[in-house]
């Protein structure tokens, strides 16, 4: 029996603005034809298939015709929503569609039943658990000692992996899969995923899943182990998702023999745009011809220019079509990567502390002090002010009337 692990779909999702479409079809068009190169039997999504709860009408249609292609390769899926995910919304219809080999695990408000998977002589004991919402998922049950346990996501998934091991009782001698989309403690996360802090702790530690003898994890999208374990591991989204995610993309192969897991693989997912961050002048970027190889990369700019540049993102289009996203490095102008002092600065009131605090503000965000013409446009703006509001406030004085002895004013 061969498995295949993958998730973080997010069907429907943009890079920054830019759509996706073309390339998660060609990601599932690809993905159905490694399914039927490896005779895959088993198809494991584990969380995060669409990037919204509601997502689109294109989106819909997407994994329709994804699921499609890989029911024609004789594989059967499984999936389970991610807490990008509508459970309701994902498992619509999920009976109906298990009598067409799609097994849509939903359903949130009841620990999981042991699902057994037979294929090439061998079986599998699929214990799937959909990410659980603290605040709709059942209350934790007590601790041992009968004292109540906090509402959070690593103890609701505690108690649904628990009754599910139980539940394996019924199944000795055949191997375990656990499918859960979580933030498991030692992983290592990046700029796209949403953290799973809904009612308290997002963390959950490896040890609870402990006894099964493959866990396929959602969620986090650097593909990685947990804990240097084959066994317990994110496979990771199949395209880059931000600028963090520079690492390469790929699926696991998971092949049952003689009732073990074993020979665990990797596959390198080969569709899909890279991403790159690239540092220097504006004139650098457009001009170095080591940049060449970024062309067709997503590119993230840090503009390290002294002058704010003009359009310098059209500019960087014409040589980079992908470029989404301009920023001027820290020391630069605009690059807010210094804490400002100028508040720290006294405040006395005189014109010389309110021209220093600006003069310091000038400072911090231009990277270097200010020109000698930029110090006495602030001079004088400074005292005009001043005297603007002595004007101000002398036209507002009214005197008050001196009152005679006799009594008359």
């Amino acid at each position: 029996m061969r498995i295949l692990h993958t998730s973080d779909w997010h069907i429907g999702r943009r890079f920054e603005r830019e759509p996706l479409e073309h390339d998660q079809r060609a990601f599932l068009c690809w993905l159905a034809s490694l399914v039927e190169e490896h005779d895959v039997d088993l198809v494991v999504v584990a969380g995060d298939v669409y990037d919204r709860s509601m997502p689109g009408e294109d989106a819909v249609f997407l994994l329709d015709e994804g699921l499609d292609r890989l029911r024609a390769t004789g594989a059967t899926v499984a999936m389970v929503p991610g807490n990008h995910d509508s459970a309701r919304r994902l498992g619509f219809g999920a009976r109906r569609q298990a009598l067409g080999g799609v097994h849509v695990f939903a359903d949130d408000s009841r620990p999981p039943e042991p699902w057994l998977f037979e294929a090439g002589g061998e079986a599998l004991a699929v214990v799937a658990v959909p990410y659980l919402d603290p605040l709709v998922a059942p209350p934790p049950l007590p601790a041992d000692d009968g004292s109540p346990r906090a509402r959070n996501h690593a103890h609701v998934l505690t108690d649904f992996l628990r009754a599910g091991r139980t539940a394996l009782g019924r199944h000795r001698g055949v191997p375990s899969l656990a499918i859960a989309h979580a933030f498991v403690a030692g992983a290592a996360p990046s700029d796209s995923e949403k953290l799973l802090a809904i009612g308290g702790t997002e963390l959950v530690e490896a040890s609870l899943f402990d006894g099964f003898d493959y866990v396929a994890l959602g969620h986090l999208h650097r593909p990685q182990l947990v804990g240097g374990d084959q066994r317990v591991a994110y496979s990771g989204s199949p395209l880059a998702y931000s600028f963090s995610e520079e690492h390469p993309k790929s699926v696991r192969l998971v092949e049952v023999s003689d009732g073990q897991c074993s020979n665990v693989s990797t596959v390198t997912v080969p569709v899909g745009r890279p991403v790159a961050t690239l540092e220097g002048t504006l004139e650098s970027l457009l001009t170095d011809p080591e940049l060449d190889r970024y062309v067709d990369h997503w590119v993230a700019a840090q503009l390290t220019d002294r002058t704010t540049q003009v359009q310098p993102l059209e500019r960087l289009r014409a040589r980079f079509p992908h470029a989404v996203s301009v920023r001027y490095a820290p020391s630069a102008p605009g690059g807010g990567g210094r804490v400002l002092r100028a508040g720290r600065l006294a405040a006395d009131g005189s014109p010389r502390a309110v021209a220093d605090m600006v003069l310091g503000f000038l400072e911090e965000v231009g990277g270097r002090p200010p020109e000698v013409w930029a110090r006495a446009l602030v001079d004088e703006a400074v005292a005009a002010a001043r005297s603007e509001l002595g004007s101000v406030a002398a036209a507002s004085t009214v005197t008050a009337p001196r009152v005679a002895a006799g009594g008359g004013t």
